[in-house]
């Protein structure tokens, strides 16, 4: 039943990067559904005490990304999309899977700069930006300092996040 889990938590990320890729969005029945799933599979794997895990799982990504939303440098998809990891894993292995999707968003961000030729005024507008955010001038860093171009599909990151996360599962089949 574990292997149902995990397989289904992967059917759940793949269907959000083709959504985001698409559409520049994940749809909230897709939430909806990896949330009512990873609460069925506690149920089933641990019982109705692993619901207050799942629960605790759910919420802690919400809560630790928020300022990340409210900024603009993470959409709300993807908060979510973390939700639905955190209801599939433990604690542990959804950190881990946050900490390498922002590296892995990072890099991509930067080769997709670098494939734009942008790298050097995109960094120059983070730096601005983060100079007036840290001096108190709130502004949505989407709202006028990114450009279009630079606009990535971070579920992408998050999926690579997730395989980094489970890479001893990984290894181990070979």
């Amino acid at each position: 039943m574990q292997g149902a889990s995990v397989l289904t938590l992967y059917a759940i990320l793949i269907v959000a990067v083709v959504q985001d890729i698409t559409s520049m969005r994940i749809s909230n029945r897709l939430i909806i559904m990896g949330l009512f799933l990873s609460m069925a599979f506690g149920i089933v794997l641990g019982g109705m005490p692993r619901i207050i895990q799942v629960l605790l799982n759910i919420s802690i990504p919400v809560i630790m990304l928020y300022l990340f939303y409210l900024i603009g440098v993470l959409g709300a998809g993807d908060i979510k999309l973390f939700s639905v990891i955190g209801g599939f894993t433990n604690l542990k292995t959804l950190i881990d899977c946050v900490l390498a999707a922002f590296v892995a968003g990072a890099v991509i961000a930067v080769l997709k700069m670098l494939y734009m030729r942008n790298l050097r005024i995109s960094l120059f507008k983070a730096q601005v930006f983060l100079r007036e955010l840290f001096s108190g001038k709130f502004s949505s860093y989407r709202n006028g300092w990114v450009q279009e171009q630079n606009l990535m599909h971070f579920s992408v990151a998050v999926l690579l996040g997730m395989l980094y996360a489970h890479r001893t599962v990984w290894l181990s089949l070979f």
